[in-house]
């Protein structure tokens, strides 16, 4: 997908799921499309999909989500496999680097903070560019209290905000207007959940940066001035980020560059470096 106006489309399509992730097709030909004709802003959307150029939406909320690090293991790829299969793991990357292995499960609220950083197309800064001067911390992610088992229920069949309401009241052995309902609800204590990659998800290198900062909120606010989703996680006070690169390697050099400069100036601290090898996630 390379016609600039088809990506802004996307783009803005991006920012209209950020804000209400059931937004119709319709919606989102009205407020967001170049095309005069809906059936073509339908295949734009479509066609992003396929090629990974919008991955998303989906609903997540801070459920109580535990966090592991490894580090040094013989085989990254073989501990993928096996822990995959656990029950509680949601989210399971294998990494070569200074860590081996991400890890978020259902458990003990470890897990602060996590988003996927809604970006600026055209970019308004590269990453490389990005500068880091006010001290502050990003707010918790807070435990939806409040929620009864029919509201765990309806998130879980829904964490796909594009199910049909018919569908999932099936499902749940429920009427459709009370998942509209339950789902108006939660979705208050919900983030979207979505990336927007202009290259296409196989297109870009990725890496994981772990480290402690105390400019955490800057550094979301100067994400949102790149091109691409970045993502970030946060947990016991350690930042990990989760960039989509430029595979040039003359630009590699320089993004890697400066998060070891932002360490030589000791804005960021203990930075681990690893580049994610093969993934899985249970809700995509």
């Amino acid at each position: 997908m390379e016609d600039v106006r088809q990506i802004r489309t996307i783009s803005r399509c991006v920012a209209a799921y950020c804000k209400y992730p059931r937004i119709s097709v319709r919606e989102l030909h009205k407020r967001c499309s170049h095309y005069q004709q809906r059936r073509s802003t339908t295949k734009l959307l479509k066609d992003a999909i396929e090629e990974s150029v919008l991955i998303g939406p989906r609903i997540w909320c801070n459920s109580g989500i535990d966090v592991e690090i490894h580090r040094g293991l013989e085989d990254p790829f073989e501990f993928l496999e096996e822990n995959r299969k656990r029950s509680e793991i949601t989210y399971i990357a294998a990494l070569i680097g200074d860590l081996s292995a991400f890890c978020l499960k259902k458990g003990a609220s470890v897990l602060q903070y996590a988003e996927t950083v809604l970006p600026s197309y055209p970019a308004q800064k590269t990453l490389d560019q990005i500068t880091l001067e006010e001290k502050g911390d990003l707010p918790s992610d807070q435990y939806p209290h409040g929620w009864d088992q029919l509201d765990w229920d309806v998130y879980e069949v829904m964490r796909n905000p594009l199910t049909s309401y018919a569908k999932a009241g099936s499902q749940l052995d429920v009427s459709w207007h009370t998942v509209k309902d339950r789902f108006e609800k939660i979705a208050k204590d919900c983030k979207t959940w979505i990336l927007f990659l202009p290259k296409g998800y196989d297109n870009y290198q990725q890496t994981y940066l772990m480290f402690k900062t105390e400019y955490e909120a800057n550094l979301r606010e100067e994400l949102q001035k790149l091109d691409r989703t970045s993502i970030i996680y946060k947990f016991n006070d350690t930042i990990l980020l989760h960039l989509f690169l430029d595979e040039a390697l003359l630009k590699l050099h320089h993004y890697y560059r400066l998060f070891f400069e932002l360490k030589k100036e000791g804005i960021i601290h203990d930075l681990h470096v690893s580049t994610p090898i093969e993934w899985y996630t249970r809700h995509w």
